[in-house]
């Protein structure tokens, strides 16, 4: 009885091999490669139950000996090169401490020097402006109204920034009124009020 079914199992299994033999003959993706998927499989049903072990396939070469100078040349080594890499070279950027440490050095030792030029000035702004911390009081608001005038309105004369519109177009037309203000704006905001409360309002007086 056992003789039977080992044979029948001997026999399934067999039929199982030539079947993925001949589907693995038919034309099937092989998706880059050079087998197809089912033989594919079959190679991979193979080695799993196949008890060769696996070999590295892995090609490693020989890494070649170390270079050793001669006896006799050990002596003949090139002495070591300086370190050119430091902050006393002349090639070394400045950092801004230290050119501000140097430049106030210098100017102290140079301070009763009439002919000594400084490497840092003021701003020319400052220089060439009006020293205001002299001026009165008076002075000072004098001055800031008349700025402040000066950026207010512009001249008909003259044309101070190119954002301002030609000197042509400020002409006034021969017919034009000038030199007439007009009413004063709060005037006018009570007359309105004033006429306003009369439309409104029932009693006739």
């Amino acid at each position: 009885m056992t003789d039977r079914i080992s044979a029948r199992g001997a026999l399934l299994a067999s039929l199982a091999v030539s079947g993925l033999a001949l589907t693995g003959c038919m034309s099937a993706p092989t998706y880059g490669t050079d087998k197809s998927a089912t033989t594919q499989l079959a190679t991979d049903l193979t080695n799993i139950m196949s008890l060769k072990p696996k070999t590295n396939t892995i090609e490693y070469k020989p890494r070649p000996e170390l270079v050793k100078p001669k006896t006799g040349q050990v002596a003949a080594l090139p002495v070591p090169q300086d370190n050119i890499v430091t902050t006393a070279s002349a090639d070394w950027p400045e950092s801004p401490e230290a050119r501000r440490a140097r430049i106030r050095d210098n100017a102290t030792k140079n301070r009763d020097n009439p002919n000594f030029e400084p490497e840092v000035v003021n701003d020319m702004s400052a220089l060439n402006g009006p020293d205001m911390s002299k001026w009165t009081p008076a002075q000072r608001k004098a001055e800031i109204e008349r700025r402040l005038r000066e950026n207010k309105q512009g001249s008909t004369t003259s044309r101070k920034y190119l954002s301002e519109p030609p000197l042509a177009y400020r002409q006034a037309a021969a017919t034009a009124a000038q030199d007439e203000l007009g009413e004063d704006e709060i005037k006018k905001e009570r007359r309105k009020k004033k006429l306003a409360k009369k439309g409104t309002s029932w009693w006739p007086f």
